[in-house]
């Protein structure tokens, strides 16, 4: 039976570390809103250079490491190593491609010292990860909250001195490389031994091997990686620095809340959980997968109707006046907060049940898509645009992974499906409905009632309730 107070006290580090950063993180780019749209666009535009980068870097071996690490392999540490070794080569290349590109794109000068500090930060923290997947595999998340909490206050702290003394983006942009730096050095200190140690290369050839194995894992975060920021490229070309600081901000808080979910509770928590029981308990994997999705769905659900009645306030009152014109661009990215949920649920599910080539082909056509929706939108649309095009291609994808979910395991029932419809419907409904009567405070109180009445019948089960509740 899973001991779901284990379950809540390695979430409760895990948020402990990301609530912090993310506090931290959310001061710094509010006041560099305020200092200056342009800025936020650049440093928007760096740090999705960055993210490719990591994304390189990690070759999508932390799932295949956390799946690993989960099953006790037999040489943890050798794997560490091996993987590391990888994950250096990887960087340099990966930094050197970054380089190349943004010159390509013309971008000026500054623009491309930007990215390469934000990106080698980034990429810098992949080859961290895979310390940290070894400590969410055994349970260990208190000593990644330990490394974290200090690495990211030093680091963003830095960069919110740099925005107060006006030192210049340059300067402001190396928050990043420092955060990584004192992360890495802490995880080594953690580790109390060298993780390249471990390598040679008589093991050269069972590395191939793992990497083959993880192929798909890179595949598929590859794609994810270019369907989630593709889209801020061309409104680049073709709104501009200040249409893509606009879009940061309407994408930051929905980000905010999905990867404090997808990250937090599902990638470092659920993950490893669900990876052991599809091996040991189906039925266990079963009932644990039903509960999150039902807690999943009842918290998207207000949190999505409260972003989409109240964008337009949230925005000017956070940032001010200037990005009046993102309430749109986030109203219809609100659904992202429930394909973040779900989808990565049912990715993690997919994974655990061994069928990564199938998410792989999911991703693939996500990403065709997203190509495909950002040429037609983004030139005619501009922000609001980039805002559709990313929304249409999460949801397309969002379909398949959960559709399979539902299909694999059944974590909701018909009765449990339409419930949570009638819910939305109900919430959407009483918000126009009264919406033409009353004031508008008390017509979006009234829609808030049906989903925050979903999330109290769909609550998990206290930490000391040692049995399951299954709706």
């Amino acid at each position: 039976m899973i001991q779901l107070k284990s379950v809540s006290q390695r979430l409760g580090y895990v948020l402990c570390a990301q609530w912090t950063r993310d506090i931290a993180w959310t001061a710094f780019t509010i006041l560099l809103a305020r200092h200056s749209k342009d800025i936020l666009g650049q440093v928007t535009l760096a740090l999705v250079m960055g993210y490719y980068v990591r994304t390189v870097v990690e070759a999508g071996m932390n799932e295949f490491l956390l799946s690993s690490f989960a099953r006790r392999d037999s040489r943890p540490l050798s794997l560490l190593g091996e993987i590391t070794w990888f994950k250096l080569g990887m960087l340099c290349l990966a930094l050197l491609a970054s380089w190349i590109i943004t010159g390509i794109l013309g971008y000026e000068f500054r623009l491309r010292l930007i990215a390469l500090a934000i990106a080698g930060g980034l990429g810098m923290d992949a080859v961290t990860d895979s310390f940290f997947a070894l400590c969410q595999a055994r349970g260990r998340q208190d000593v990644e909250m330990r490394i974290r909490v200090p690495a990211g206050l030093i680091g963003i702290g830095f960069g919110i001195v740099c925005i107060f003394a006006d030192a210049g983006l340059i300067w402001i942009a190396m928050y990043k490389p420092v955060e990584s730096v004192i992360l890495m050095a802490f995880a080594v200190r953690a580790l109390d031994r060298n993780p390249l140690g471990s390598f040679s290369f008589e093991r050269l050839r069972q590395l191939g091997q793992r990497l083959r194995q993880g192929i798909v894992f890179t595949g598929t975060a590859v794609c994810t990686m270019f369907y989630n920021k593709l889209n801020v490229f061309f409104l680049k070309a073709h709104g501009g620095d200040a249409q893509v600081g606009s879009y940061n901000v309407a994408w930051e808080t929905v980000e905010g809340i999905s990867t404090l979910v997808s990250g937090a509770l599902l990638g470092k928590v659920i993950f490893p959980m669900l990876a052991r029981l599809w091996h040991e308990n189906r039925e266990e994997f079963r009932k644990l997968a039903g509960q999150t999705a039902r807690s999943l769905w009842a918290v998207a659900l207000p949190v999505i109707y409260l972003l989409c009645v109240e964008s337009d306030r949230i925005l000017v009152f956070i940032y001010g006046q200037q990005y009046a014109d993102a309430s749109l661009a986030q109203r219809l990215l609100t659904p992202c907060v429930a394909t973040a949920f779900l989808h990565n649920l049912a990715l993690y599910a997919m994974i655990s049940m061994n069928r990564q080539r199938l998410v792989l082909w999911f991703c693939m056509s996500g990403l065709a898509a997203n190509v495909l929706l950002c040429i037609l939108l983004i030139p005619v649309l501009k922000l609001e645009g980039a805002a559709l095009a990313l929304t249409l291609t999460k949801v397309w994808v969002a379909v398949l992974t959960i559709g399979f979910f539902q299909y694999a395991a059944r974590p909701l029932d018909s009765r449990q499906w339409l419930l949570l419809i009638g819910a939305g419907c109900a919430a959407f409904g009483l918000w126009h409905g009264l919406g033409a009567f009353l004031p508008r405070e008390l017509a979006e109180l009234a829609g808030l009632a049906p989903p925050l009445l979903l999330l109290w019948r769909w609550r998990p089960p206290a930490p000391w309730e040692r049995k399951q509740r299954i709706d």
